[in-house]
């Protein structure tokens, strides 16, 4: 390494750390500011650019991260970290074809990027297309990484209405982690499905605890609430909708 690739590197280093710690310390405009001296210096060093793309990320800055990563991605296409990211943003503003069409770049580049195959496969969920997000969540087994795909796995076989096969791969991503928001939720709407209130009371309640942001998951709660002539809890999760709803 010369000397001048050492220099680049322990500048980099030191203000990428600094840039972190600051970050963590909910210090957007300082994390920020370390970027921005690097860039100075280094205006086209792609993961400089990225990284800072991901300060705006952390702070739910989307416009501005994606900003960032639509440069990364003008100097070279094929960065597949930016591609991603960019990706989980739109499809998490609801521009899943788009975002879609990101994945399908980023597994062009690398096909095992497990990550991407299971953003893609979530993105098809959302637009309905289950068989093909099915397929996602299969790649996902055949590269070794089961345990990361079975909730996903789940929600596609429960939208194909293969309850039993969507049964059996939550209660499995359940044995892995109790805690799984998403294999619970999938339990509680099969529950419901199947009239079971009070099993689909339990494991969506469950879920919520762990991700508050679930609409669907207080929306079906409600409804249970209200079929259940259970008031008080009825109307505390119309108001956590209404709140949901809002943002």
């Amino acid at each position: 390494m010369s000397m001048e690739d050492r220099e680049k590197r322990n500048f980099l280093m030191e203000l990428t750390t600094d840039a972190q710690s600051l970050m963590y310390q909910g210090k957007k405009k300082e994390a920020l500011e370390c970027y921005d001296k690097i860039l100075a210096k280094y205006p086209d060093d792609i993961t400089v650019i990225y990284g800072k793309g991901m300060i705006y990320f952390e702070f739910d800055d989307l416009k501005e991260a994606i900003v960032c990563f639509n440069k990364a991605i003008e100097i070279n296409p094929e960065d597949i970290d930016s591609l991603y990211a960019k990706g989980a943003i739109l499809s998490s503003l609801g521009k899943n074809d788009e975002a879609i069409e990101l994945f399908d770049t980023v597994i062009k580049h690398d096909t095992k990027f497990v990550i991407a195959w299971l953003a893609k496969g979530y993105a098809l969920l959302n637009i309905e297309k289950s068989e093909e997000a099915l397929q996602c969540f299969v790649e996902i087994e055949k590269l070794g990484r089961k345990e990361v795909a079975l909730s996903g796995k789940g929600h596609a076989l429960r939208k194909l209405n293969e309850l039993e096969k969507a049964t059996k791969s939550y209660q499995e991503a359940i044995k892995i982690d109790p805690y799984d928001p998403e294999a619970l939720f999938g339990l509680g709407m099969i529950a419901y499905k199947n009239e079971n209130l009070k099993s689909a009371t339990k494991f969506l309640y469950r879920s919520v605890i762990q991700d508050d942001d679930n609409l669907e998951a207080w929306e079906i709660l409600a409804e249970i609430y209200k079929k259940t002539n259970d008031v008080e809890k009825e109307k505390a999760a119309l108001t956590k909708i209404s709140e949901l709803k809002e943002k």
